[in-house]
Protein backbone atom coordinates (compact mmCIF):
# COMPACT_ATOMS: atom_id res chain seq x y z
CA UNK A 1 0.00 0.00 0.00
CA UNK A 2 1.61 3.47 -0.91
CA UNK A 3 1.05 6.13 1.44
CA UNK A 4 0.04 9.86 -0.15
CA UNK A 5 2.46 12.57 0.66
CA UNK A 6 1.83 16.31 0.84
CA UNK A 7 3.78 18.89 -0.70
CA UNK A 8 4.20 22.46 0.45
CA UNK A 9 4.52 24.93 -2.43
CA UNK A 10 6.50 27.36 -1.94
CA UNK A 11 4.64 29.84 -4.03
CA UNK A 12 1.66 30.24 -2.66
CA UNK A 13 0.69 32.89 -0.63
CA UNK A 14 -0.82 32.86 2.99
CA UNK A 15 -4.42 34.71 3.69
CA UNK A 16 -2.21 37.14 6.04
CA UNK A 17 0.25 38.07 3.30
CA UNK A 18 -3.12 38.40 0.76
CA UNK A 19 -4.76 41.03 3.07
CA UNK A 20 -1.15 43.34 3.52
CA UNK A 21 -0.55 43.25 -0.10
CA UNK A 22 -4.44 44.70 -0.26
CA UNK A 23 -3.73 47.37 2.04
CA UNK A 24 -0.04 47.95 0.69
CA UNK A 25 -1.93 48.29 -2.57
CA UNK A 26 -4.81 50.47 -1.20
CA UNK A 27 -2.50 53.25 0.70
CA UNK A 28 -0.11 53.36 -2.80
CA UNK A 29 -3.62 53.98 -4.80
CA UNK A 30 -4.52 56.60 -2.18
CA UNK A 31 -1.64 58.23 -2.14
CA UNK A 32 -1.31 58.40 -5.98
CA UNK A 33 -4.99 60.00 -6.09
CA UNK A 34 -3.89 62.66 -3.94
CA UNK A 35 -0.90 63.54 -5.39
CA UNK A 36 -2.86 63.87 -8.85
CA UNK A 37 -5.72 65.98 -6.89
CA UNK A 38 -2.67 68.17 -5.88
CA UNK A 39 -0.73 68.46 -9.16
CA UNK A 40 -3.76 69.08 -10.98
CA UNK A 41 -5.32 72.13 -8.37
CA UNK A 42 -1.70 73.39 -8.50
CA UNK A 43 -1.87 73.66 -12.20
CA UNK A 44 -5.01 74.88 -12.57
CA UNK A 45 -3.80 77.84 -9.86
CA UNK A 46 -0.81 78.57 -11.76
CA UNK A 47 -2.99 78.69 -15.05
CA UNK A 48 -4.78 81.09 -13.27
CA UNK A 49 -1.61 83.15 -12.73
CA UNK A 50 -0.69 82.96 -16.50
CA UNK A 51 -3.79 84.20 -17.45
CA UNK A 52 -3.79 87.36 -15.18
CA UNK A 53 -0.68 88.10 -15.74
CA UNK A 54 -1.43 87.94 -19.66
CA UNK A 55 -4.32 91.10 -18.82
CA UNK A 56 -2.23 92.92 -16.56
CA UNK A 57 1.25 93.07 -18.47
CA UNK A 58 -0.03 94.65 -21.98
CA UNK A 59 -1.86 97.30 -20.03
CA UNK A 60 1.09 98.08 -18.04
CA UNK A 61 2.54 98.64 -21.12
CA UNK A 62 0.28 101.13 -22.84
CA UNK A 63 0.56 103.07 -19.70
CA UNK A 64 3.93 103.07 -19.91
CA UNK A 65 3.53 104.45 -23.24
CA UNK A 66 1.11 107.23 -22.80
CA UNK A 67 2.62 108.05 -19.22
CA UNK A 68 6.08 108.30 -21.01
CA UNK A 69 4.43 111.12 -23.78
CA UNK A 70 2.36 113.17 -21.65
CA UNK A 71 2.28 116.89 -22.19
CA UNK A 72 3.42 118.16 -19.43
CA UNK A 73 2.46 122.14 -19.32
CA UNK A 74 1.05 124.48 -17.35
CA UNK A 75 -0.92 125.96 -19.45
CA UNK A 76 -3.24 122.96 -20.07
CA UNK A 77 -5.41 120.94 -17.71
CA UNK A 78 -5.25 117.08 -16.15
CA UNK A 79 -7.98 115.07 -14.96
CA UNK A 80 -7.03 113.46 -11.99
CA UNK A 81 -8.34 113.15 -8.43
CA UNK A 82 -7.50 116.29 -6.13
CA UNK A 83 -9.12 117.81 -3.33
CA UNK A 84 -12.33 119.07 -4.99
CA UNK A 85 -12.41 115.99 -7.05
CA UNK A 86 -12.49 113.21 -4.18
CA UNK A 87 -12.33 109.65 -5.90
CA UNK A 88 -14.41 106.83 -4.10
CA UNK A 89 -13.37 103.31 -5.43
CA UNK A 90 -12.45 103.16 -8.94
CA UNK A 91 -10.28 105.87 -10.23
CA UNK A 92 -10.90 108.03 -12.69
CA UNK A 93 -7.82 109.98 -14.86
CA UNK A 94 -7.94 111.50 -18.41
CA UNK A 95 -4.16 114.00 -20.01
CA UNK A 96 -2.97 114.93 -23.17
CA UNK A 97 -0.67 112.72 -24.58
CA UNK A 98 1.57 112.99 -27.95
CA UNK A 99 0.46 109.60 -28.61
CA UNK A 100 -1.36 108.08 -31.88
CA UNK A 101 -5.53 108.54 -31.21
CA UNK A 102 -8.46 107.82 -33.26
CA UNK A 103 -10.79 109.74 -35.67
CA UNK A 104 -8.86 113.00 -36.17
CA UNK A 105 -10.23 115.18 -39.09
CA UNK A 106 -6.95 117.42 -38.94
CA UNK A 107 -4.35 115.23 -37.52
CA UNK A 108 -2.13 116.61 -34.79
CA UNK A 109 1.01 114.88 -32.43
CA UNK A 110 -1.79 115.22 -29.64
CA UNK A 111 -4.97 113.15 -28.11
CA UNK A 112 -6.47 112.95 -24.90
CA UNK A 113 -5.64 109.63 -23.09
CA UNK A 114 -8.05 108.62 -20.21
CA UNK A 115 -8.88 105.47 -18.27
CA UNK A 116 -11.69 104.22 -15.92
CA UNK A 117 -13.40 101.10 -15.19
CA UNK A 118 -16.89 101.05 -16.90
CA UNK A 119 -19.46 101.35 -14.09
CA UNK A 120 -22.57 101.25 -16.63
CA UNK A 121 -24.52 97.64 -15.46
CA UNK A 122 -26.69 98.31 -18.77
CA UNK A 123 -23.80 97.52 -21.00
CA UNK A 124 -22.64 94.25 -20.39
CA UNK A 125 -19.76 93.72 -22.95
CA UNK A 126 -17.78 96.71 -20.95
CA UNK A 127 -18.90 96.60 -17.24
CA UNK A 128 -16.63 95.70 -14.76
CA UNK A 129 -13.89 96.10 -17.25
CA UNK A 130 -10.82 98.65 -17.84
CA UNK A 131 -11.18 100.57 -20.67
CA UNK A 132 -8.96 103.12 -22.65
CA UNK A 133 -9.57 106.60 -24.66
CA UNK A 134 -7.75 107.95 -27.28
CA UNK A 135 -9.00 110.32 -28.77
CA UNK A 136 -6.91 111.71 -31.44
CA UNK A 137 -7.52 115.54 -31.40
CA UNK A 138 -7.50 118.58 -33.96
CA UNK A 139 -5.60 122.25 -34.70
CA UNK A 140 -8.31 123.62 -35.90
CA UNK A 141 -9.71 125.38 -33.14
CA UNK A 142 -12.71 123.43 -32.65
CA UNK A 143 -14.33 123.65 -28.67
CA UNK A 144 -14.82 119.54 -29.14
CA UNK A 145 -12.18 118.30 -30.85
CA UNK A 146 -9.05 120.25 -29.81
CA UNK A 147 -6.51 121.07 -27.04
CA UNK A 148 -8.15 123.08 -24.19
CA UNK A 149 -6.16 125.51 -22.64
CA UNK A 150 -6.51 126.42 -18.93
CA UNK A 151 -9.38 128.08 -17.39
CA UNK A 152 -10.95 125.74 -19.90
CA UNK A 153 -10.65 122.22 -18.20
CA UNK A 154 -10.17 118.95 -19.85
CA UNK A 155 -13.42 117.49 -18.41
CA UNK A 156 -15.56 120.90 -19.23
CA UNK A 157 -18.99 119.96 -19.89
CA UNK A 158 -18.32 121.38 -23.93
CA UNK A 159 -14.76 118.99 -23.99
CA UNK A 160 -14.96 115.28 -22.59
CA UNK A 161 -17.46 115.00 -19.71
CA UNK A 162 -17.28 111.40 -20.44
CA UNK A 163 -13.55 111.48 -19.11
CA UNK A 164 -15.47 112.25 -15.04
CA UNK A 165 -17.83 109.07 -15.87
CA UNK A 166 -17.59 105.45 -15.59
CA UNK A 167 -20.20 105.31 -18.29
CA UNK A 168 -20.40 107.95 -20.49
CA UNK A 169 -18.81 108.11 -24.20
CA UNK A 170 -17.99 110.54 -26.32
CA UNK A 171 -19.50 110.28 -28.85
CA UNK A 172 -23.62 108.45 -29.47
CA UNK A 173 -22.59 107.55 -33.01
CA UNK A 174 -21.34 103.82 -32.17
CA UNK A 175 -18.84 104.61 -35.19
CA UNK A 176 -16.64 107.26 -33.35
CA UNK A 177 -16.93 105.91 -29.88
CA UNK A 178 -13.01 106.28 -28.94
CA UNK A 179 -13.38 103.97 -25.43
CA UNK A 180 -12.02 100.54 -26.03
CA UNK A 181 -11.85 97.56 -23.46
CA UNK A 182 -7.96 96.66 -23.23
CA UNK A 183 -8.33 95.13 -19.91
CA UNK A 184 -11.18 92.03 -19.55
CA UNK A 185 -10.41 90.95 -16.34
CA UNK A 186 -9.52 94.13 -14.90
CA UNK A 187 -12.33 95.06 -12.20
CA UNK A 188 -10.57 97.45 -9.58
CA UNK A 189 -8.21 100.73 -10.58
CA UNK A 190 -6.55 102.78 -8.05
CA UNK A 191 -3.66 105.17 -8.30
CA UNK A 192 -1.68 107.66 -6.18
CA UNK A 193 1.61 109.76 -6.49
CA UNK A 194 4.82 110.55 -5.32
CA UNK A 195 5.67 114.43 -4.84
CA UNK A 196 8.14 116.12 -5.84
CA UNK A 197 9.08 117.96 -3.18
CA UNK A 198 9.34 115.42 -0.37
CA UNK A 199 9.49 112.54 -2.18
CA UNK A 200 6.60 110.96 -0.06
CA UNK A 201 3.92 108.74 -1.41
CA UNK A 202 0.42 110.80 -1.65
CA UNK A 203 -3.14 110.38 -2.31
CA UNK A 204 -2.60 113.90 -4.60
CA UNK A 205 -0.39 117.25 -3.80
CA UNK A 206 -2.01 119.41 -1.08
CA UNK A 207 -2.00 122.37 -3.36
CA UNK A 208 -4.21 120.46 -5.89
CA UNK A 209 -7.45 121.95 -4.79
CA UNK A 210 -9.32 121.24 -7.69
CA UNK A 211 -9.30 120.48 -11.42
CA UNK A 212 -7.73 124.31 -12.71
CA UNK A 213 -4.83 123.52 -10.12
CA UNK A 214 -3.27 120.38 -10.27
CA UNK A 215 0.22 120.83 -12.08
CA UNK A 216 1.80 117.65 -13.24
CA UNK A 217 4.94 118.98 -12.07
CA UNK A 218 4.29 118.68 -8.53
CA UNK A 219 4.43 114.88 -8.96
CA UNK A 220 7.57 112.93 -10.10
CA UNK A 221 5.75 109.58 -10.52
CA UNK A 222 1.81 108.07 -10.58
CA UNK A 223 1.66 104.60 -9.09
CA UNK A 224 -1.16 102.58 -10.61
CA UNK A 225 -2.62 99.57 -9.05
CA UNK A 226 -5.49 97.26 -10.27
CA UNK A 227 -7.37 93.97 -9.53
CA UNK A 228 -7.36 90.77 -12.29
CA UNK A 229 -9.59 88.40 -12.44
CA UNK A 230 -8.71 85.25 -14.51
CA UNK A 231 -11.65 84.23 -16.88
CA UNK A 232 -12.43 80.86 -15.17
CA UNK A 233 -12.75 82.25 -11.61
CA UNK A 234 -14.58 85.40 -13.36
CA UNK A 235 -17.83 83.24 -14.49
CA UNK A 236 -18.31 82.32 -10.80
CA UNK A 237 -19.13 85.25 -9.84
CA UNK A 238 -22.25 87.49 -10.90
CA UNK A 239 -21.66 91.35 -12.12
CA UNK A 240 -22.94 92.71 -8.88
CA UNK A 241 -20.77 90.43 -6.93
CA UNK A 242 -17.87 91.55 -8.90
CA UNK A 243 -18.63 95.12 -8.62
CA UNK A 244 -19.44 95.00 -4.78
CA UNK A 245 -15.93 93.30 -4.35
CA UNK A 246 -14.13 95.95 -6.52
CA UNK A 247 -16.03 98.27 -3.86
CA UNK A 248 -15.02 96.63 -1.39
CA UNK A 249 -11.26 97.34 -1.75
CA UNK A 250 -10.23 100.07 -0.16
CA UNK A 251 -8.90 103.85 -1.45
CA UNK A 252 -5.27 104.45 -1.03
CA UNK A 253 -5.08 107.26 1.92
CA UNK A 254 -2.30 109.34 3.14
CA UNK A 255 -1.45 106.61 6.20
CA UNK A 256 -0.59 103.82 3.77
CA UNK A 257 3.11 103.08 3.20
CA UNK A 258 4.66 101.24 0.17
CA UNK A 259 3.17 98.11 -0.57
CA UNK A 260 0.35 98.67 2.17
CA UNK A 261 -2.90 98.78 -0.62
CA UNK A 262 -2.31 95.54 -2.21
CA UNK A 263 -1.79 94.40 1.18
CA UNK A 264 -5.16 95.75 2.16
CA UNK A 265 -6.69 94.28 -1.02
CA UNK A 266 -5.39 90.72 -0.09
CA UNK A 267 -6.59 90.63 3.23
CA UNK A 268 -10.30 92.12 1.99
CA UNK A 269 -10.33 88.97 -0.27
CA UNK A 270 -9.02 86.67 2.28
CA UNK A 271 -11.92 87.63 4.89
CA UNK A 272 -14.76 87.49 1.89
CA UNK A 273 -17.11 84.25 3.20
CA UNK A 274 -20.04 85.04 0.70
CA UNK A 275 -17.76 84.82 -2.31
CA UNK A 276 -16.76 81.38 -4.06
CA UNK A 277 -13.68 80.12 -2.69
CA UNK A 278 -12.40 79.59 -6.03
CA UNK A 279 -13.47 82.61 -7.85
CA UNK A 280 -11.49 84.50 -5.35
CA UNK A 281 -8.57 82.16 -5.80
CA UNK A 282 -8.83 83.80 -9.29
CA UNK A 283 -7.93 87.43 -8.34
CA UNK A 284 -4.61 88.74 -9.03
CA UNK A 285 -3.11 92.67 -7.11
CA UNK A 286 -0.46 94.62 -8.98
CA UNK A 287 1.32 97.63 -8.67
CA UNK A 288 3.60 99.54 -10.79
CA UNK A 289 5.22 103.09 -10.82
CA UNK A 290 5.62 105.14 -13.62
CA UNK A 291 8.04 107.81 -13.72
CA UNK A 292 7.60 111.53 -15.34
CA UNK A 293 10.08 112.75 -16.68
CA UNK A 294 10.74 116.51 -16.71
Amino acid sequence: MQSIRLTKHPGAFTLAELLVTIIILTVLVLLFARLMTSATATTALASKRMDADANARPLFDRMTADFSLMVKRSDVSYYMKNAGTQMTGNDLIAFYSSTAGYFPSTPSPVSVVAYRINSDSANPSAYNRFERMGKGLDWNGSSTASVLFLPMTIDAPTAWPSVASGSMYDSTDPTQVTYEVIGPQVFRFEYYFIQKSSGALVQYPPAWTASTTVKISDVSAIIVAIAVIDPQSQVLLSSSQLATLAGNLPDYNQSMGPGQLLAQWESVVENTTNLPRPALAGIRFYERCFPLSP
